[in-house]
């Protein structure tokens, strides 16, 4: 549902403490929506020619708006513009990391994630990420760790160390989300009809599945309450558990990689089965014939078969 006065907008910012929404719309504004009657009930410019993506602090109730070549910081107790954070590059993605107190912004064209002091407003800090081109950027504040939506993977970067990794898993993504209660991130990948698909991975980057998407899938939000993570569909919204997508367990994954091993298991098996039962028919048989014995039984026999087989050709007349 769309709120009467907002078209489809930019980006999304949900204020639960304020009961607000968010909404960056066309002219560079920022419209003020109250989620329970779903209205908007003011609006915010903070640039003369867009507003995309957002992000919302709950703790200084500040919403930080991604414009151009700018981070616009907004004073939302006021709704007032405070300050702006030049990146000098387009800007794609805001996150605000309450463990730290900075705020990182995605930048595609110089695959970067930068990171700015909020009070001072000053850059202090970029990781590259080469290759990666970021658009959608989440953060578990727990473990300090980012999940960057790239053109086509997905990139884990340690806010702490500068560290990161690379994952196809996904074929990149647009949006990305981080719950904190579920300890999950969720990933909108947006490409045709046959590679769209929605991402699901533990709060320290480890792939839990994905499910087939749509290409109206740019983002994708979890439902605490119900366990289901939501997104855009071919015909309405799409819903689905994360468990549905999830890989085999440990165990499973291990006996089916043994299972390439079953041949020559078994037949090893068999022969242990085989030896076995043939020591312990020796021990049972131990108080019998000595192997001396049995020489000279087989050497009687083979004499006595000798003499059938002369009989046989010179008649018995010539037996000695």
């Amino acid at each position: 549902m769309v709120p009467h006065g907002v078209r489809v907008p930019h980006g999304l910012a949900v204020a639960p403490d304020q009961r607000r929404v968010y909404a960056a719309v066309d002219g560079g504004k920022v419209a003020v929506i109250d989620s329970t009657a779903m209205t908007v009930v003011n609006t915010v410019t903070v640039d003369t020619a867009s507003a995309d993506l957002l992000d919302y602090d709950p703790k200084a109730r500040t919403l930080y708006v991604g414009s151009g070549p700018d981070v616009v910081v907004v004073d939302t107790a006021k709704l007032q513009v405070t300050k702006r954070l030049g990146a000098k590059i387009p800007v794609e993605q805001p996150r605000y990391d309450p463990a730290d107190g900075k705020l990182y912004v995605t930048t595609r064209a110089d695959d970067s994630l930068l990171q700015f002091d909020p009070a001072s407003g000053k850059l202090t800090r970029t990781y590259v990420v080469t290759r990666c081109g970021p658009k959608g950027l989440a953060i578990n504040p727990a473990r300090q760790l980012a999940m960057l939506g790239c053109g086509s993977s997905i990139a884990l970067v340690n806010l702490a160390t500068g560290a990161h990794d690379v994952t196809l898993a996904v074929q990149g993504a647009d949006v990305v989300d981080y719950d904190a209660a579920m300890d999950r991130f969720v990933v909108a990948s947006p490409h045709d009809a046959r590679d769209s698909a929605v991402g699901v991975f533990t709060g320290d980057g480890t792939f839990v599945g994905s499910v087939a998407g749509s290409p109206t899938a740019h983002a994708a939000a979890y439902d605490d309450q119900h366990g289901l993570v939501y997104a855009p569909g071919t015909s309405g919204l799409m819903s689905f558990a994360p468990a549905v997508c999830a890989p085999p367990p440990g165990w499973l994954q291990f006996v089916g990689g043994l299972s390439i091993f079953a041949a020559p298991l078994l037949a090893a098996a068999a022969f242990l089965m085989f030896y076995a039962a043939w020591r312990g028919r020796r021990r049972a048989d131990a108080s019998g014939p000595t192997h001396e014995d049995l020489v000279a039984q087989d050497l009687e026999f083979e004499r006595a078969r000798m003499r059938a087989l002369e009989d046989s050709i010179f008649g018995p007349e010539a037996a000695p």
